[in-house]
């Protein structure tokens, strides 16, 4: 009987569970999609390379997507076979409502194994190369990531202030430069507009002016073209060094015991660590807060079902982001922060399961 009853739970879960998981990946792939859509107007962002970043993407959306599809298909079916008294009937032939949720549990702690393989084995190469497509896109870009109205600092002692960036013509314009590479005071660099030949940079239009011990200027002159070696190249603005979220578990930890060797600061990193087991094993937990919530709010139908899965992912999300930003800021221990959301519906949900055992 509990073989016929364990197939027949599975056997109503795998609809539900994989709807779930179908329409929160498509959900999150087209929020990925608009983002990478102001990307191609701003950076020319050719369609392949967005093609490539929405599937290197989606085994990291599948992992983040299980617990929320099997959230909703615990909480549907569960609600189902309350609603028809299937559970009603169970229990009165001596089934414990434990024994009738087992096979959920089982089954989320399976799915969590598998969120844990894909996080472990697929994801670090993966997210690694989503990276380096976006930096082969910036580094290939006509323009460096310069902001407008802000000072940029190159490699060696010399400032760039650019009022505005013409994309569309590859010039910088309305440059200033703050020169404190020669002897003495800095010297001043005025032009009205600048281009880049790899490091090398060609100011046009400009003014070059001197400064005194005193403060005064005693040397200017005006040109029609300069060039000067300043390194903003794109390549600057990136390290080799891989992030928690490229590598495997083994590779963060001995980057983070190097580091911790170093001084580093590592609490983000941390937390980014820890969530590498407790992501994938937020299936189970979300099992754990559903199945007595779909036998309590079953007479409620279906659609209620559905706001409860929302408010629950909601609340799953706030925790896990509020817990993410305490820990990297050292308000919150590193291994608390990483696994806060799931021991908040873990013991929500063991609570509510021992009243509901006890009716």
């Amino acid at each position: 009987m509990f073989k016929i009853l364990d197939r027949y739970i599975l056997k109503e879960l795998i609809k539900p569970f994989s709807a779930g998981v179908a329409s929160f990946v498509v959900i999150m792939l087209s929020n990925n999609l608009f983002l990478f859509a102001d990307m191609i107007i701003k950076t020319g962002l050719p369609t392949s390379a967005v093609i490539s970043l929405l599937l290197y993407s989606l085994p990291a959306i599948i992992v983040l997507t299980f617990p929320v599809g099997f959230l909703f298909a615990t909480l549907l079916v569960l609600g189902r076979l309350s609603k028809d008294s299937e559970i009603v009937a169970l229990r009165a032939c001596g089934v414990s409502f434990t024994r009738v949720i087992t096979p959920i549990l089982i089954t989320s702690l399976i799915i969590s194994y598998l969120g844990f393989l894909i996080n472990e084995k697929v994801v670090p190469h993966t997210n690694h190369q989503s990276v380096k497509i976006m930096k082969d896109m910036i580094i290939n870009q006509k323009l460096p990531p310069i902001k407008e109205r802000l000072f940029n600092k190159g490699s060696d002692e010399r400032y760039f202030y650019v009022e505005r960036l013409n994309k569309a013509k590859g010039v910088f314009e309305d440059v200033f430069v703050f020169d404190n590479t020669k002897v003495g005071y800095p010297q001043i660099i005025n032009a009205k507009t600048a281009t880049r030949e790899d490091n090398k940079w060609i100011l046009k239009n400009g003014t070059l002016r001197k400064y005194s011990p005193e403060g005064f200027v005693h040397y200017e002159a005006n040109f029609e073209t300069m060039e000067i070696e300043l390194d903003l190249s794109n390549k600057t603005i990136f390290s080799d060094q891989k992030s928690i979220q490229e590598q495997s578990s083994g590779e963060a930890a001995k980057q983070l015991q190097e580091f911790r060797q170093r001084g580093i600061d590592t609490r983000l990193m941390e937390v980014d660590y820890y969530l590498k087991f407790s992501l994938p094993l937020a299936t189970f937990f979300v099992a754990l807060i559903a199945a007595p919530i779909g036998i309590k709010f079953a007479k409620m139908g279906t659609y209620f079902g559905v706001a409860i899965s929302i408010a629950l992912v909601f609340v799953w999300y706030i925790t896990y982001n509020t817990g993410r930003s305490l820990g990297g800021t050292g308000q919150l221990n590193p291994l608390l922060a990483a696994w806060i959301q799931n021991i908040l519906f873990g013991v929500i949900g063991s609570i509510m399961l021992f009243f509901v055992n006890k009716k």
